[in-house]
Formats: structure tokens, C-alpha cells, sequence
């Protein structure tokens, strides 16, 4: 049987696909293929005209708009709010995930380990919205829960949380963190969960080495590929993060909190200035491309080496 699956196989790879094969498989493929690079031809166009209202104008007016975005200062903040969140939104993700996954792996019972997995993970099937609203009433420096608490135990906080203009963006960061600990701590944890490695850990064990000793210098090295495909899905996200500033901040107090795709919805949708919106559009991109776009396509080597 196995040999006339293969005769089968070869067969259909000298005869190609037939015209059915071809329009359930292949065409579908083709069509978001031309819709996902038409539409980013189409932005690239737009960002090199000279669209400034509603009505369209595609005529050409080269760099203007990469010039003016770049005299704004608002487009600064936002660069550095972005590699704020690329940086610090990836790497405590990463790092508490780890840590936590290695706890639920050395938990006493498997039950306490399914349920606090379940529960770290209920965070990623919400939205962005309910997220953004929770922890807005959560902040909020009069009437939030974290300085009503404070004030409870008898702490007068002075924490003003995302109204602070030096800490609004740490404290969204950390929202990111909450949303996507739980899905940090699966990834890893199915990386932990490989023969090769079990037996790495049995014998790590048996020779003395202590559980962090066995963290650092057994599971770590060996759950690369893993952490890598990690690490680039987290940098995606917050290279593209909208709704949670959108929600509580509103890019503010002033521009203070402000990200590139925010600063994009505004000039698109608010301003009507549609090649400026563009130009942010194809700047995110390009900072995808260089920066997330070759760390993922070495992320995913590695993954299936």
C-alpha cells in the first residue's frame, strides 16, 4: 500500500495539478497574495502623492510627506515609544515566561498546573478593548483599584499610572506583558516538553545539579528554537500595537505615550492628510522589514533545523 501512495505521489508531481486541485489549493493562495502586495504597492503610491483630503489626488509630489512627517516631533516620540515597546515589551515577556513556565513544569500536582495554566492564559482570549478598559479602571490615580488598595492598607500612593508624562508608556507596556504572559509561558513550556530534553533534565538530575543549575545550563540552551519563533511573534506585536494606547491614553497625556500607528490613524482618519497616513504606513513597514521581518525567517530556521 505505502508503495502505491508513493507511485500516486510521483505520478501527480511529473502530471502537475489538476484544474480542481489547482482553484481549492493554489488559487486561493494566489489571490491573497496579489490582495496582501497590491494593497502595499497601492500604500507605497499613495505615500508619494499628494493626498491631503478627502477627495483623492494621486498626483506625484515625491518626498514632501516623508519630509514633513520627519520635521514633526511628534514622529520622534513616537519612534522612541516604539522601541521602548520592542525592547521592554518583549524581553521581561520572555524572561518572567520562562520562569514561570519552569515552576508549572516542577508543580507538585498536575491539576494545580492546568488550572493556574488556565488562568494565565485567560488574559490572551480578550481583546485589546476589554483589556485596555479593565486596566483603565485600574489606573485610574483617584478611584482605581491599585490606589484604593494602596489606601486601604494605609498607603497614601502618589502614582498617577498612564497620566504620568515620564512613565505613561512604561505602565501600557506592562498591560502588553499581562495580555501575552500567558501565551509566552504555552510556547515555552511545549518547548520544555521533548524526549531528548527529558532525558537531558533525568540526567542533569541524577549527577546533583540543582533545578536552576538544570534552568540555565540544560533547558535554556535547548529551547532556542522556541524562544526564537517567541521573540518574533512578541516583536510583531508590539511593533504594530494600537488598541491598548488607543483605549487608555489615547496617545496622551499630550503625545507623550503616542506610537506609530496611532500617529497613522490620526493623519489618516482624523486629519485627512492620506499620503502623510501612507508614508507612517510604509515607515512601519520598512521597520518590520528590517528589524522583525530577518529575526523571524532566522527564527523559523532554526525552529525546523
Amino acid at each position: 500500500m505505502h508503495n502505491v501512495v508513493k507511485t500516486t505521489l510521483r505520478k501527480r508531481g511529473r502530471e502537475g495539478l489538476t484544474l480542481p486541485e489547482f482553484a481549492v489549493f493554489l488559487l486561493p493562495l494566489l489571490v491573497f497574495i496579489f490582495i496582501l502586495y497590491g494593497t502595499l504597492l497601492w500604500t507605497f503610491y499613495v505615500s508619494f502623492a499628494d493626498w491631503k483630503t478627502v477627495a483623492p489626488n494621486y498626483q506625484f509630489s515625491g518626498l514632501k510627506w516623508y519630509q514633513f512627517l520627519l520635521a514633526q516631533p511628534r514622529f520622534w516620540v513616537d519612534v522612541q515609544n516604539n522601541l521602548k515597546w520592542l525592547i521592554l515589551g518583549v524581553v521581561p515577556t520572555v524572561v518572567v515566561a520562562i520562569f514561570l513556565a519552569y515552576l508549572l513544569e516542577l508543580a507538585p500536582f498536575r491539576g494545580i498546573e492546568s488550572y493556574v495554566r488556565t488562568l494565565i492564559l485567560y488574559p490572551v482570549a480578550m481583546s485589546f478593548i476589554v483589556t485596555g478598559t479593565i486596566w483603565s479602571w485600574m489606573y485610574e490615580p483617584e478611584k482605581g483599584v491599585f490606589n484604593t488598595l494602596l489606601r486601604a492598607i494605609g498607603i497614601n500612593s502618589g502614582l498617577t499610572y498612564t497620566t504620568d508624562i515620564k512613565t505613561g508608556t512604561y505602565w501600557l507596556i506592562l498591560i502588553f506583558i499581562w495580555q501575552y504572559l500567558g501565551f509566552a509561558v504555552i510556547i515555552v513550556q511545549s518547548s520544555f516538553r521533548t524526549a531528548e530534553l527529558q532525558e537531558m533534565i533525568e540526567a542533569a538530575t541524577v549527577d546533583g545539579a540543582s533545578k536552576l543549575r538544570i534552568l540555565i545550563s540544560v533547558i535554556i540552551p535547548n529551547i532556542r528554537a522556541g524562544l526564537l519563533v517567541l521573540v518574533s511573534l512578541l516583536l510583531i506585536s508590539t511593533l504594530k500595537v494600537f488598541d491598548i494606547v488607543y483605549i487608555v491614553t489615547f496617545g496622551g497625556p499630550g503625545i507623550t505615550t503616542d506610537v506609530l500607528s496611532m500617529n497613522m490613524w490620526i493623519t489618516y482618519f482624523q486629519q485627512h492628510l492620506v499620503s502623510a497616513g501612507a508614508g507612517i504606513g510604509v515607515i512601519i513597514f520598512l521597520l518590520a522589514f528590517i528589524l522583525v521581518i530577518p529575526y523571524t525567517i532566522y527564527a523559523l530556521r532554526k525552529w525546523f533545523e
